[in-house]
């Protein structure tokens, strides 16, 4: 997702403007990694923007920078990757989409079919 697909738009909703094209070599390194540690956290419950900080950080050496993380969610939700949640005036769940899935899916299968064409020590 480069600026270059990124375009102003006046339009209020943001389903109707969000890409469905988006690919996953579309995405930077950081906004993978948000999006399968927003998939796993969803699983545990709502995922909270502090709860996908914390598991990032777990995996990054160093601290990831509020700006950084919410930024990089607007940016998934304007792709249609996320969906945000407000859950009161201050905390928002950012939870993946349909679409979001099927990227991190199509990704499981490129990494099994890479591994498989490398063949099996005997």
């Amino acid at each position: 997702m480069s600026d270059a697909h990124t375009q102003p738009t006046d339009e209020p909703n943001r389903d109707e403007t969000a890409r469905d094209d988006t690919a996953w070599y579309d995405l930077l390194g950081f906004q993978r990694d948000l999006l399968l540690v927003a998939a796993e956290v969803e699983a545990e419950g709502l995922p909270k923007g502090l709860a996908l900080k914390q598991r990032l950080e777990a995996r990054y050496s160093d601290a990831i920078n509020h700006g950084r993380l919410y930024t990089n969610l607007s940016d998934l939700e304007d792709e249609g990757l996320i969906e945000t949640e407000e859950i009161d005036g201050r905390t928002n769940a950012y939870c993946v989409t349909d679409r979001a899935r099927e990227l991190l899916a199509g990704r499981r299968d490129a990494i099994n079919a890479a591994l498989d064409a490398g063949g099996e020590d005997a």
